[in-house]
């Protein structure tokens, strides 16, 4: 049984974790914005490549996937633009 490659998951992976880099380093709204960004790029190359290429972003039907990943990008969006990181008086 061949092994199945990761295709185009190699370009989200470092926006993610520069993402969680960033929120671990105190910079909510910097790593917020990439990991929401990250999502909706994943979304992109789900949509627009075959299964096979897509990799490791293919995991369940293109449909689902695009839906939970442009769902996760716009709420991270949302989440991050609302918080109200000012310390409290």
């Amino acid at each position: 049984m061949a092994t199945p490659k990761l295709g185009w998951w190699w370009v989200v992976a470092p926006i993610l974790a520069l993402g969680l880099l960033a929120c671990a380093f105190d910079r909510i709204l910097l790593g917020g914005y990439l990991l929401a960004a990250g999502a909706g790029l994943g979304a992109i190359i789900r949509l627009v490549l075959p299964k096979a290429d897509a990799g490791g972003l293919a995991v369940r039907s293109r449909l689902v996937d695009v839906t939970v990943l442009v769902g996760f990008a716009l709420a991270l969006a949302f989440l991050t633009s609302v918080v109200d990181l000012r310390p409290l008086p």
